[in-house]
């Protein structure tokens, strides 16, 4: 198992905060992507890192954070989408945890990919709670594909950063 990053109650703040803003960032930029079926969702990388290098209850603060202040700022609060988000979300970083902490069977990707497969399953079964169709059901294994390779790119990105503050010997500000 990773070994948690310890810092300064002040520094640990600071740093959650910088991922929370950065989760938000590309969470607001990805809204106005032309896709139509399913968004990259590489505002997950900053959930991802939380979770690697602090855990749980800090991955689901930035979760929440990104969310909630991401629907604020598009104007989609309580909206249906702000709900898909939420509760994929959330699902997203309960499953990413678990994993995470089965121990060194999965890295960063396979934590990703896992993640992202469970966030599109949790979406297609709140839009059924809108919509009241079982057809869109026809979708899941559309959505699951596109988790898998949207879980491979974040997983990869995430990767590549945490490999780098490892490097460094952790995240140190001069």
């Amino acid at each position: 198992m990773v070994k948690h990053i310890t810092q300064s109650g002040t520094r640990r703040l600071v740093i959650l905060s910088m991922l929370a803003a950065s989760g938000l960032v590309i969470f607001v930029f990805e809204s106005f992507l032309p896709l139509l079926w399913f968004r990259p969702g590489l505002g997950n990388i900053a959930t991802i890192l939380a979770l690697l290098l602090f855990g749980f209850g800090d991955s689901m603060k930035v979760t929440l954070l990104r969310v909630v202040l991401g629907a604020l700022v598009l104007g989609r609060l309580f909206t249906p989408l702000f709900f898909f988000a939420l509760t994929g979300g959330i699902a997203s970083t309960l499953v990413m945890a678990a994993v995470f902490r089965s121990g060194k069977l999965f890295g960063p990707v396979g934590i990703s990919v896992l993640g992202a497969v469970a966030h599109n399953i949790v979406q297609v079964a709140v839009a059924f709670l809108f919509v009241r169709s079982g057809e869109l059901f026809i979708f899941l294994p559309v959505y699951v594909l596109a988790g898998v390779a949207t879980g491979t790119l974040t997983g990869i990105v995430s990767a590549m950063i945490y490999e780098r503050v490892r490097e460094r010997g952790g995240l140190v500000f001069s």
